[in-house]
């Protein structure tokens, strides 16, 4: 059984404190450990790495285990429980092997134990082995659902922790090597190409013809520049200049000026008048260098280069025009994979200079490429972005090895200077976590199985039951018999999203519709739900549906709206409405009634109109409208509110009814009137009189 001093929901709170710790990867995994043994009532827990090709088990964390098991001393895999626990790839459970009938497993005949729980231990979606609490004592009963699920909770978090600690260490391995490589560049290759071309041109000076020489030459002019960017690469890593506000208009027109003094053959202009103000680092104007020279490079013998600088309230655009061929195909596709490959390189450094320093200032680097030439368009924000100001350290703790598996003596502490909390990653989860718990929609997140393994108070609300007792159930449970939750789960694993209502039955027995949306996978194996009872709307919407139908075939447009959502949206509109404006119902339903108004339509008729709906008063106003095709007709809206019988506003109504005819003749008959003068005698009532028109 569970400790009885520690219940679910605090285990899982304290899990959540241990990932959130400043310290060490195997720090994080003991105090996980230790938690784990607590709840479950173990006597040890230990995370191992295994390999079933080569039968090996290795228990590279544990806590202090009893007298008698061996601590961090690999073994054969074949002699340990875990061995069940990756032959089956799932979670094994054992609380009483001898009254199981398995005293002669190899785990017990090795260790001993009587109760072993084992969840496998998945890195990077692959499965590379095995947390497990065991106890010398068997358990009086099996474990339940809660307890399960925790431990599978728990192996999932060690899992991520290790797997973070993998790739961070990944990372500092590539920059380790990213410096080695770029040294050799900076000194080796071009101190001997140095050596190289003084010699190839004291040989050339002593030969007839340059032709070879040249092309020597050239090439290793070639190389050294590669030595000189390769230099300027480490340099835009460093991300430790600061950042200083810049004219960015007059810092590309210095630009441009320079790069148009080396090359006298080119035509650069600047279209820039504005001063365009922003924080950058020195190396963004050896950016701007780098795409103008390509700019030149690639536009022929008499090269034609604009730049054009846009600013929005919150990004610089600089954009470089030339009308050379275009950017080499293999130059864009490095650009937008922002990476290379075996079949895929770029011609030198360059362009990746540029990527470096423009995405360490959070931009990116877009190029267009038409039959007049390269665009190149390099943005950044105003402000500088704070996950892009962040370092590119690591913590320490777990590592992997060659062979893809954790190292123990990887689990070290950090330096204070090799450490980094990564604290936009934990701003943004603590922001996650608050929006989960807090959301007034119903959130929660299952297994494989569709087993719920969290949600938030709002989830146990609407399901009937409390948030502790509705952990460990399936969704299955609470739909009703005859809906397909296996292939409707089977499409949604498969797609990876859903959108759709259902009907469930919570723990009372009464029917609720839910509108619900569903996300896979958000991380490996955990699935978000999230919904919103629209029990209540269903209702109000049968009910308006039997208080409309006697509206339906209305001679005139009729439409109700609902004013306690946002901005009155229509909920209902009858067919000689839709008629009448020339829309679908379904592009009527959820919008505001003022959509066929335009600029013909008279603005203080309107400002009447909402003065009436403000107040709650009948108001009748004939408006020019547009049709859907763009045609103009008169309307003669009339606007009422529906109340209940205690006064409170239920409803908007609008009658809506075509009369151009009528203003229109009215129109030609009063433009008819203005040309027509009457003698100043005639009396046109007394003259009606004497004749007796009516």
């Amino acid at each position: 059984m569970s400790s009885a001093t520690l219940t679910v929901t605090a285990a899982r709170s304290r899990l959540d404190e241990i990932t959130r710790q400043d310290v060490s990867a195997q720090q994080k995994v003991s105090d996980a450990l230790d938690l784990g043994t607590e709840y479950l009532s173990a006597d040890f827990g230990y995370l191992a790495v295994t390999d079933e090709q080569f039968d090996y088990w290795d228990p590279i964390v544990s806590t202090d285990v009893p007298d008698g098991i061996p601590d961090h001393v690999p073994r054969d895999l074949s002699t340990t429980y875990c061995r069940r626990t990756a032959e089956a790839d799932e979670q094994v459970a054992l609380h009483d092997l001898p009254a199981q009938g398995l005293t002669d497993d190899p785990g017990y005949q090795t260790f001993g134990c009587h109760c072993y729980l084992g969840t496998p231990l998945m890195i990077d979606g692959t499965r590379r082995g095995t947390v497990c609490f065991v106890s010398e004592e068997p358990r009086s009963t099996s474990f339940d659902d809660v307890e399960l699920l925790f431990a599978d909770l728990l192996a999932r978090v060690l899992g991520y922790e290790v797997q973070r600690d993998w790739e961070e260490r990944k990372l500092r391995n590539q920059t380790n090597l990213t410096t080695v490589l770029n040294r050799v560049l900076r000194h080796n290759l071009r101190n001997d190409m140095t050596v190289i071309r003084g010699h190839t041109q004291a040989m050339a000076d002593q030969l007839e013809s340059d032709t070879h020489s040249d092309l020597i030459l050239e090439n290793v002019d070639q190389l050294i520049e590669l030595g000189d960017k390769a230099r300027d690469l480490e340099s835009v890593i460093d991300q430790t200049a600061p950042r200083e506000p810049t004219d960015l208009s007059r810092l590309a027109a210095c630009v441009a000026g320079t790069v148009e003094e080396n090359a006298p053959a080119a035509a650069i202009s600047v279209d820039a008048t504005e001063e365009v103000v922003t924080p950058v680092r020195p190396s963004f104007e050896q950016a701007l260098r780098e795409v103008l020279e390509n700019a030149v490079k690639h536009g022929g013998e008499s090269p034609t280069v604009s730049v054009g600088i846009e600013q929005t309230p919150t990004a610089v655009s600089i954009r470089v025009t030339d009308d050379g061929p275009g950017l080499p195909s293999q130059e864009r596709e490095v650009l937008e994979n922002e990476a290379e490959t075996p079949l895929v390189h770029g011609s030198g450094l360059g362009l990746w200079l540029v990527h470096w320093i423009v995405t360490t200032h959070g931009g990116t680097v877009e190029s267009t490429v038409t039959g007049r030439g390269t665009t190149m368009t390099v943005s950044i924000p105003r402000a500088p972005e704070s996950s892009a100001e962040a370092s590119t350290g690591s913590s320490g703790g777990a590592s992997v090895g060659s062979s893809g598996k954790p190292s123990v003596e990887s689990f070290g502490t950090p330096s204070s200077t090799d450490r980094d909390p990564i604290p936009e990653l934990t701003r943004a989860r603590d922001q996650y976590r608050a929006a989960f718990k807090e959301s007034n929609d119903a959130m929660v997140i299952t297994d494989d199985d569709g087993r719920i393994i969290d949600a938030n108070s709002t989830a146990a609300e609407i399901y009937g039951v409390d948030r502790e007792a509705l952990l460990g159930q399936s969704v299955p449970e609470f739909l009703p018999d005859e809906f397909d939750f296996a292939t409707a789960w089977e499409s949604f694993m498969a797609s990876g999203n859903t959108r759709d209502t259902m009907t469930i039955f919570d723990s009372d027995g009464h029917e609720r519709m839910l509108e619900y949306a569903g996300t896979a996978d958000i991380v490996p194996g955990q699935h978000l739900l999230v919904s919103h009872d629209i029990t209540d709307r269903v209702e109000r919407q049968a009910e308006l549906r039997m208080k409309t139908r006697a509206m339906d075939n209305a001679p005139i447009g009729i439409t109700i709206s609902d004013p306690s959502a946002d901005d009155n949206p229509l909920i209902y509109a009858n067919d000689q409405f839709c008629d009448q404006s020339g829309y679908e119902k379904s592009e009527v339903l959820g919008r505001n009634c003022r959509y066929p108004q335009g600029e013909g339509t008279d603005p203080e008729a309107v400002d009447r109109i909402r003065r009436a709906i403000r107040d709650q008063e009948p108001v009748t106003e004939t408006l020019r409208n547009y049709r859907k095709s763009g045609t103009m007709f008169w309307n003669r809206l009339t606007v009422a509110p529906v109340k209940d019988e205690q006064g409170r506003l239920k409803n908007y109504v609008g009658f809506q009814e075509d009369v151009t005819e009528s203003v229109e003749r009215d129109q030609a008959m009063a433009k008819l009137m203005e040309n027509v003068t009457l003698p100043a005698s005639i009396d046109l009532e007394n003259d009606r009189e004497e004749r007796g028109d009516a």
